[in-house]
């Protein structure tokens, strides 16, 4: 029996691909033409400005994870008032953890933190923010979404006030060439009014997809096509020739550094971005490596005490709370 639901739902997965994200299951076909998941509840009232921060998070087996806080302590140093997007399967026990992160060490600072059902993943969680945080969009002057899959900030670093000073349009920390030029969505930029609005009129229309290779290509890469239709300002804190000048001389699958076009800049210039000041790394090149680059963990480690930070610093943002 479990091993026929498989099939099926391998078998919906491959078609949810062919026809464009849009599922055979008729229940998510129709939650994915809705405004929200309408599951969305806030655990903690938090402030809102004029710059507004996103922050999807996902939590496995009710646990939180240092990232999203660490992150949300350094955007509040630089004006912006964040909101935590938390995902389970199940409403966790909040209490128990913030008192964990409280006994840690850790503040929440004004932060706020909302909970919703695990649908869509972080670009599911972006659209249902934008719907239910519609009024305070309607005045922020910049809005920055981020998801986990950065591990960070490892040391300090400009990357915020960069963030704080960039100019109007559409920004991220790195382009990709794969598929389509996009800017990656691991952590983006909304700066300036038409920019927001933009990201608003975005999510309003996005759909919700399970599928991961459908959130790429509408969620990311959509993203992007988006506001190059608008002649948008788009640009990259750290673009890819910029990081290919710091590049030591991996070999992937036979290919130099040179041949970086269908690579994951953030797995593949890992050590670029991190002497280029960009204090973060990708999680799954921590827990996988897909790439197989050699000594990824030596690597990090000596670039963090080459700016003063302790080992320990990478470890805690793998320990849950």
């Amino acid at each position: 029996m479990a091993e026929t639901r498989t099939k099926k739902k391998r078998w919906r997965d491959r078609f949810d691909t062919m026809l464009h994200g849009r599922t055979t299951d008729k229940r998510r076909a129709r939650l994915s033409q809705r405004h929200s998941t309408g599951s969305l509840r806030v655990v903690r009232p938090g402030e809102t400005g004029s710059r507004i921060a996103f922050i999807s998070t996902f939590w496995p087996g009710g646990h939180a994870l240092l990232t999203s806080f660490a992150l949300a302590e350094a955007l509040q140093e630089v004006g912006f008032s964040p909101v935590h997007i938390v995902t389970s399967d199940r409403m966790p026990d909040f209490e128990a953890v913030f008192d964990r992160l409280e006994a840690e060490g850790v503040s929440l600072g004004r932060a706020g933190v909302v909970w919703r059902k695990n649908v869509g993943k972080d670009f599911g969680g972006y659209k249902d923010a934008f719907h239910a945080f519609r009024e305070p969009l309607s005045k922020a002057e910049c809005v920055f979404i981020a998801n986990d899959s950065l591990v960070g900030p490892l040391f300090p670093s400009d990357y915020f006030q960069r963030l704080r000073d960039a100019g109007s349009g559409i920004w991220a920390p790195t382009e990709s060439f794969d598929r389509s030029y996009h800017l990656q969505s691991s952590h983006v930029l909304f700066s300036g009014r038409d920019a927001v609005d933009a990201a608003q009129q975005f999510f309003d229309r996005y759909r919700f997809y399970r599928n991961r290779d459908n959130i790429v290509r509408c969620g990311e890469m959509g993203l992007s096509k988006w506001f190059l239709r608008r002649h948008s300002h788009m640009e990259a804190f750290y673009p890819a020739g910029m990081l290919a000048t710091y590049k030591r001389s991996d070999v992937v699958q036979g290919r130099r550094k040179e041949m970086w076009l269908d690579l994951n800049p953030q797995h593949f210039y890992f050590d670029s971005l991190l002497e280029a000041g960009f204090p973060f790394v990708k999680r799954e090149l921590l827990v996988r490596n897909p790439l197989m680059l050699p000594k990824v963990y030596e690597r990090v480690l000596s670039c963090m005490e080459s700016k003063g930070q302790h080992a320990d610093i990478l470890f805690q943002h793998f320990r849950p709370s």
